[in-house]
């Protein structure tokens, strides 16, 4: 055997390609823009599962009562009466754009597990408008609530002098009311 025979053939260097045809530059940009969209998917994903928990566990939905005028309601196991309406001297300085808006409100608890859910701070008195717009209030009654005795309360928020006379008054339950996890929260609305 001569060294002519045994010499290898010369190796010729052709230009590799990757199997998708992409360079390994251009492949890094594609993996970068994949996990940037799969990390705000990720994070989009979470968020949607936080909304959904707050509203259900911090927000419960409402089971709103309708009341008309001088009619009874029921909540809590008492019933609830609108006996009178009156509005305050404007408030403030030069403008005089908002006012003290007084409910007074007539409660009778049915036993004592009612009297006591009316004594608590759980209940909620808000005026509301027709376009959803809410204004606090508080309430302040005269002696404790016993069974079958009527208590007088009286409710009292500052509102805009405007709306004043078109305001109604929501009385929502304590959130101890709620029989479960998804039951909604029983409230009043005293129509006007």
């Amino acid at each position: 055997m001569t060294a002519a025979e045994t010499r290898p053939q010369p190796i010729v260097q052709v230009e590799a390609e990757d199997e998708r045809g992409l360079r390994p530059l251009d492949r890094r940009i594609v993996q970068a823009i994949a996990l940037v969209c799969a990390v705000s998917t990720f994070l989009a994903v979470q968020w949607l599962d936080e909304t959904n928990n707050v509203r259900k566990h911090l927000e419960p939905p409402e089971k709103v009562s309708t009341v008309g005028p001088g009619q009874i309601g029921e909540l809590v196991g008492a019933q609830w009466k609108v006996m009178g309406r009156e509005e305050g001297r404007p408030l403030g300085g030069g403008s005089n754009d908002v006012t003290e808006l007084r409910l007074a409100v007539v409660v009778r608890p049915g036993d004592a597990a009612s009297a006591k859910a009316v004594g608590s701070y759980g209940l909620v008195y808000r005026f509301v408008d027709d376009e959803g717009r809410e204004w606090s209030a508080m309430g302040s009654r005269v002696g404790e609530p016993r069974p079958g005795v009527a208590v007088r309360v009286t409710v009292k928020g500052t509102v805009p002098r405007t709306m004043a006379g078109s305001l109604e008054l929501v009385i929502r339950a304590p959130k101890t009311e709620r029989k479960g996890q998804g039951d909604p929260r029983p409230s009043l609305r005293f129509e006007r």
